[in-house]
């Protein structure tokens, strides 16, 4: 059997991105600073504290530092320290490799950007835009999931039939 080949870049989709005010919010609304994740079926602890962020994953243990950066009208946006020395705060941070740490010091990149030209974007934006609508991409067109609203359905649908247009129109067939 032939191994796939992994991406030389690594790519952000492929790692664990922790947005702090996602976590926050869903803290708020759950009412614990204890929240579960679960990533590519593996399930992890979030303890969030005031002045740090703590994450078990997968057997590893790694903590962030929260710092409070002020905003407009006094207010003050709290934002995750990156564990790498280097000044910067940021609202995400990922996972890669045991580290807990920004995007520019793992060196990740955008799928998207990493496209050769627009007909493997568009296959790209194609396969995000399935999975969003509840799909596979071997499935062909999803069917339309009863909690979306049929007005958004028809909409994703017609961006579908867009991107695939895309995919279709410009490939070169042999002469």
């Amino acid at each position: 059997m032939k191994k796939m080949k992994r991406d030389r870049v690594p790519v952000i989709e492929d790692t664990l991105g922790l947005n702090l005010a996602k976590l926050q919010a869903t803290a708020k609304k759950a009412g614990s600073d204890t929240l579960a994740i679960t990533w590519q079926g593996t399930t992890g602890l979030v303890i969030l504290e005031p002045e740090r962020m703590v994450l078990a994953f997968g057997g590893v243990t790694v903590s962030a530092n929260i710092r409070s950066v002020p905003c407009l009208n006094g207010r003050l946006r709290p934002l995750l320290k990156c564990s790498r020395a280097h000044v910067g705060n940021f609202q995400t941070l990922y996972l890669r490799g045991g580290e807990l740490a920004c995007r520019q010091c793992h060196g990740l990149r955008y799928r998207s950007t990493l496209a050769a030209g627009p007909v493997e974007r568009a296959r790209l934006a194609r396969f995000k835009l399935v999975d969003r609508m509840g799909g596979l991409p071997v499935d062909g067109i999803p069917a339309r999931v009863p909690r979306v609203w049929r007005k958004r359905y028809l909409v994703m649908l017609r961006l579908l039939a867009k991107h695939m247009g895309a995919c279709h129109d410009r490939q070169v067939t042999p002469a």
